[in-house]
């Protein structure tokens, strides 16, 4: 018995068309259709290389959504990405402040960055 991968990670939020733009314009990402939560208005998925990863749903009701940059328990979430220079270049491009970590002893540069909900996001970079 094992785990995988990360399946995908639920951003509920108010700035709904924000973050998916954020994410189609900084990472790459398409957004698409969600096959959970019928009839949902502000209910997509956002997809890499055709693999759905960010379910982001607006709130419903009278709903409420924790305010912007609150910390929770969730603290950040990691990608495994390739192309670190492209990377540096894009967000760089694109005005999105970033902090680079290089990990010692693991191989790994980090490039620390926020969305626009202040959720914490890991592109990671691992040296051959």
């Amino acid at each position: 018995m094992r785990i995988l991968k990360i399946d995908h990670i639920n951003i509920r939020t108010p700035l709904f068309e924000e973050t998916l733009r954020f994410y189609e314009d900084c990472l790459g990402m398409q957004r698409g259709p969600a096959g959970s939560v019928h009839g949902r208005p502000q209910n997509l998925w956002l997809y890499a290389d055709g693999v759905p990863m960010i379910h982001v749903n607006g709130p419903t009701g009278d709903e409420v959504v924790a305010d912007i940059g609150v910390k929770s328990r969730l603290d950040h979430f990691a990608l495994s990405c390739a192309g670190l220079a492209q990377w540096r270049a894009h967000l760089t491009a694109q005005g999105v402040a970033f902090r680079e970590a290089r990990l010692q002893g693991r191989e790994v540069t980090q490039l620390n960055l926020l969305d626009p909900n202040g959720v914490k996001i890991e592109l990671q970079f691992a040296e051959i």
